[in-house]
């Protein structure tokens, strides 16, 4: 039995439509409109986008920015240093990930009834590992803390595993809870179902810096059903995505309005949708709570592992959505395929994410039917240029993308897809353009809302 696909737009983003090629006409956005750093206004029901923010406040919200990467990219830098070496060492060596994945095709004829898509077997795995023996280290290293102090090298080493090689746990941790609440917590068949319900959400993710609500409630029902537009908590339409202290800003209103949902539930409100904001708002005092009972118990150790887990996971999680949706045409904001990013044969992903396009098309389709998904829409693909790259990592394509490198990101385009046959320069022009074009009344055009 296969998950089932959403298909109300107005609950998660989905549906079967393909860009209908909507033509914005050019002139209403002014150079200064493209090319100036609008400040990204309040949010308000009725569409009108408020009042701009001052100056001010966007400068608070740099140095907050900034204040967060010199406390915590330091460490976030040197863990991922790490987990790279890791895996370059694993696959010279022992190859641990090669032997994992050989124990869960082995054991795929057992685990497969555990879950509601036999293919997804190895969720049962995963659960085991970042639900039971994650969780178990944890709080011994917890109790160790408590009774005989602080050591910042077992703290290291916790974390290390914690984030995995080539981050491979924290990218399991936050896929399966993406994934868990598109599926709003179908992954396991009955009874198992309903003690596990959510625990990608409220019980692994609490180790890795994933509230519980920031999933299942603020990116299923507020970015899939704005899509990147002006009501969208972490829309990126209101600044130029090719400048990094665009990004700075961006990162603090990411964590401090989506990643800990004091935004979303403020615009749940504004929607009139209470009881979003109150499941969103008991969803993060559960998080406050687990939190602060291990900080009452030892409270640095408590910093080092839950609240820069936190941190760690949306520094890098700000950078992914970034990039996901750094293109917007201006002639066309609504287009699927220049909105939202698909990268073929995509490096370091896992359970097809890299088809970007289509998890906005059909937000609650299994994983294995993303590639036949894009392949359905294959010539509405090649009706535009659509925001399309090739083996690539997307922390490549984010470094690319805030060095202005349009000539790299022309060079890594899928090729295949340049139905149009326009040169590397032509397309590098065309990227610049789309990195560039912000403001908020693009905003008021983007995405799939406005079809």
């Amino acid at each position: 039995m296969t998950a089932t696909v959403v298909t109300q737009r107005s609950a998660a983003g989905t549906g079967d439509n393909a860009p209908n090629n909507v033509s914005i006409d050019s002139t209403a956005f002014s150079t200064k409109l493209v090319n100036d750093t609008t400040p990204k206004p309040c949010n308000t029901s009725d569409g009108s986008g408020g009042a701009p923010t001052s100056k001010f406040l966007e400068n608070l919200k740099f140095l907050g920015g900034i204040a967060i990467l010199l406390v915590f990219a330091p460490y976030v830098i040197v863990q991922v240093a790490c987990c790279t070496l890791w895996e370059f060492l694993d696959k010279k060596t022992v190859n641990m990930i090669g032997l994992c994945g050989w124990i869960e095709r082995k054991l795929a004829s057992t685990t497969k009834h555990f879950v509601r898509n036999e293919t997804d077997g190895f969720i049962f795995l995963e659960f085991l590992w970042l639900g039971v023996a994650l969780p178990a280290w944890f709080f011994y290293e917890l109790y160790y803390a408590y009774t005989y102090g602080v050591e910042y090298k077992r703290i290291f080493v916790y974390n290390l595993f914690r984030i995995g090689p080539m981050y491979m746990n924290f990218m399991y941790v936050y896929t399966l809870a993406h994934k868990e609440a598109h599926s709003f917590s179908n992954l396991f068949v009955k009874p198992l179902n309903t003690p596990l319900k959510y625990v990608f959400n409220h019980w692994c993710g609490l180790f890795h810096g994933v509230l519980p609500g920031t999933f299942t409630y603020s990116h299923v029902y507020n970015h899939h059903r704005y899509d990147n537009g002006e009501l969208d908590t972490i829309t990126t339409a209101y600044r130029p995505r090719d400048e990094i202290k665009e990004w700075v800003r961006y990162s603090f209103d990411f964590i401090t309005q989506y990643a800990a949902n004091l935004g979303t539930i403020v615009s749940f409100i504004q929607d009139g949708r209470y009881g979003f904001a109150v499941g969103t708002a008991l969803s993060t005092l559960w998080y406050v709570a687990f939190v602060s009972v291990c900080y009452y118990i030892q409270p640095w150790f408590t910093t080092l592992t839950l609240i820069y887990a936190f941190f760690e996971g949306n520094i890098l999680l700000s950078v992914v959505n970034f990039v996901w949706h750094a293109f917007i045409d201006e002639d066309d904001p609504t287009n699927d395929y220049v909105n939202s990013m698909t990268i073929v044969d995509g490096l370091n992903f896992t359970l097809k994410e890299e088809y970007h396009v289509v998890h906005h098309q059909y937000a609650g389709a299994h994983w294995t039917k993303h590639e036949a998904l894009y392949e359905k829409h294959a010539a509405e693909y090649k009706n535009c240029l659509p925001t399309a790259f090739t083996k690539v990592n997307i922390f490549e394509v984010f470094g690319f993308i805030v060095a202005k490198d349009y000539d790299k990101l022309a060079e890594v385009f899928y090729e295949p897809l340049n139905s149009q046959k326009l040169s590397k320069k032509e397309i590098a022009a065309i990227m610049k353009r789309r990195l560039q074009s912000h403001g908020p009344l693009l905003a008021q055009r983007v995405g799939r809302t406005h079809k």
